[in-house]
């Protein structure tokens, strides 16, 4: 019998075991109530399987799981409606959407790179895949398979980093860290993301979609692997106005520019010893400050599963950070900035402590101003058009409002994928 005492690392967390089989979610927490200004407003359940990554578009939530994704109409927020839940098997089901076009992270082997039949096993496995699959999302209600695109390592997360053509390049998160998943092409030091080219955002550019480069990137801070110490990254957030990405690199974070998006460039190294698992990063509306998460499963320990907030034209000594603040094993995991000029609030998942809001106008003094945790486990929680939606481990899509006068005048936007900031707000 397997326990969830085998993750003694906080990084292999949502890694599959040497044979290839998924570990269970860390545990939801006691209920420990909510604020007064936040509002569940709805529950849209999916239970039986592991709850991960959202993107949106329109009224639609675009909801990852490890089996697939689901589309979520919440044009009613008190009562979303499930238009299809699409069963493509390859944890861990990170999401993003560009027009008619839905792209899907598999960082798990799989039997097959097409949705039929398509089980986890394991790297040496023969014809066994692992990447970016590819869905025509045009009809909401019949998702359509296109293609699925190899990378190395396969593909942990991935960002969107949209162009002035209509296109968009794809940037692959992934890393040689546990047995299951090295192969001849996922060995350390790796070094390296893939970059997959969209030719534009119709079902043609889905099938057209390819990798066009593989640039190396390096750090000053190694991660061990099962095939030795290891530099890669586990998710980066793309500021194309200013043409940078904050990469949170598990060893420690970087900016990169990305003026030549097929060749970012390293500008900065950022390695605060208190951060455990460089995980997330976002950045400010006003493009001042980057915000890093650090993945924790350890016990209730300061600074552990912390926010770190950092100047980005000066980003060597952190300008604050903060964790969780109640007495419970916490980390701050998906998050984005609320899209309202003059104030930085911060919208975060929490795992087991579910939902938190905080305040980072003053990023030297950052103040928690809102919870939900009704014995919550949340893997994604973002604000988008007046409402923060939420991906639950355990439980499916929490719908919420979060009533205070910091949110007033957020902008409103046709679609977010929450990786990808493609405009800035001045005060």
């Amino acid at each position: 019998m397997v326990t969830l005492t085998v993750m003694s690392s906080p990084a292999y967390a949502h890694e599959p075991w040497e044979d290839g089989s998924v570990p269970p979610p860390p545990p939801s927490s006691p209920a420990d109530g909510y604020s007064q200004n936040m509002h569940l407003l709805s529950t849209d359940e999916h239970t039986g399987g592991t709850n991960s990554d959202l993107a949106f578009s329109g009224n639609l939530v675009f909801a990852g799981h490890y089996g697939g994704f689901r589309i979520i109409d919440i044009s009613e927020p008190g009562t979303p409606e499930e238009l299809a839940d699409v069963h493509c098997n390859g944890p861990q089901g990170d999401v993003s959407v560009w027009g008619d076009l839905l792209f899907l992270s598999v960082d798990t082997p799989q039997s097959t790179p097409s949705c039929d039949g398509s089980t986890n096993v394991t790297a040496s496995t023969p014809g066994a895949w692992e990447g970016v699959r590819v869905f025509d999302v045009s009809d909401p209600r019949a998702p359509r398979f296109l293609q699925a695109i190899r990378t190395d390592c396969g593909s942990h997360t991935h960002t969107l980093v949209p162009r002035e053509d209509g296109g968009t390049y794809i940037y692959v998160a992934s890393y040689p860290l546990s047995a299951s998943n090295i192969g001849p092409d996922c060995k350390a030091p790796f070094e390296r993301i893939s970059v997959i080219n969209v030719p534009g955002h119709d079902a043609a550019a889905g099938l057209a979609a390819a990798v066009v480069a593989e640039p190396t990137v390096k750090g000053i801070d190694l991660f061990a692997g099962s095939s030795g110490d290891f530099f890669a990254c586990h998710d980066i957030q793309v500021l194309t106005p200013r043409n940078l990405a904050a990469a949170a690199c598990l060893s420690q974070g970087q900016l990169w520019d990305i003026t030549n998006p097929l060749a970012p460039r390293v500008t900065a190294d950022i390695d605060t010893p208190d951060v455990d698992i460089w995980h997330s990063a976002a950045f400010t509306h006003d493009g001042k400050h980057v915000t890093f998460g650090d993945e924790y499963f350890g016990p209730a320990q300061e600074p552990f599963g912390a926010i770190w907030t950092y100047a980005v034209d000066n980003p060597a000594v952190p300008l604050s950070h903060l964790r969780i603040p109640r007495d419970e094993p916490s980390t701050y995991h998906n998050f984005n900035y609320i899209p309202v000029a003059g104030r930085n609030i911060l919208v975060s998942s929490a795992y087991g402590s579910g939902t938190s809001v905080v305040d980072l106008t003053d990023p030297s003094n950052p103040k928690e101003i809102g919870y939900y945790d009704m014995r919550s486990n949340q893997w994604s929680t973002y604000w988008y058009n007046g409402l923060i939606v939420a991906n639950d481990i355990s439980r499916g899509l929490d719908v919420l409002r979060f009533s205070s006068r910091e949110a007033a005048g957020a902008r409103r936007l046709p679609m977010l994928n929450p990786q990808t900031q493609t405009f800035l707000l001045h005060r």
